[in-house]
């Protein structure tokens, strides 16, 4: 007899695996001693699935940000949470763990050598845009939907979608109404990912400071 799982069984099967793996590799320190408090919640952070990333500084701060559905956000607002307060530049801090991959010394003894926090005030790109599942086959049955159509979602991961609007401005604004009334887009608000038939560039989507995302307006 064949037995045909579903895509969320085969993905559930994986992430129940991968702790496993990830336990039998050897723990490499980062560049500065971890204090208590820092290892517990490396600890804690190792278990969540999402986007997700992990800095510590050298005076016992750190940050564990996650929830996110872009590794390279996450980075920043761990970044960001971490340096909060920090005012002697030789105590910022670096990241240590992308998504359960510890960086090599040599990729954190880079950021130590090339700090520029000046980075946090301007927009980011956002090259590597992640769906979770539920999002993904959300995008997948849009495009069966009529036009007027949008797809909304925000970096913390919400999403929503209208169709059959008067315009495309009016299913845009449905969709992100609706997706903005997820508790997680009060932190980072939604924006569209997709308008009728045709999905915003990635190149062109811009992570501000505070969240929001630019770039997605047609020329």
């Amino acid at each position: 007899m064949t037995t045909f799982l579903s895509l969320r069984k085969i993905l559930m099967s994986i992430c129940l695996i991968a702790p496993g793996i990830g336990a039998v590799q050897a723990f490499e320190p980062p560049v500065f001693a971890l204090n208590d408090a820092q290892l517990k919640a490396l600890e804690e952070y190792a278990v969540a699935k999402t986007e997700k990333a992990f800095a510590v500084g050298p005076e016992g701060q750190f940050s564990a940000q996650t929830g996110f559905t872009s590794s390279t956000i996450a980075a920043r607002e761990a970044l960001k949470a971490c340096d909060e307060g920090v005012s002697d530049a030789t105590k910022r801090c670096i990241l240590i763990d992308l998504n359960g991959e510890r960086l090599s010394h040599a990729m954190q003894m880079a950021q130590r050598l090339q700090i520029d926090p000046g980075l946090f005030d301007k927009p980011m790109k956002i090259p590597d845009l992640v769906l979770d599942i539920d999002a993904w086959r959300a995008r997948e049955g849009y495009r069966e939907k009529a036009d007027h159509k949008a797809f909304a979602i925000s970096l913390k991961g919400p999403w929503a979608r209208s169709w059959e609007g008067g315009s495309v401005e009016e299913a845009e604004k449905e969709a992100l109404d609706s997706c903005n009334r997820n508790e997680a887009a009060q932190k980072a608000p939604c924006f569209i990912l997709m308008r009728d038939g045709a999905s915003v560039p990635p190149e062109e989507l811009q992570a501000n400071p505070d969240l929001s995302v630019g770039g997605q307006k047609p020329k």
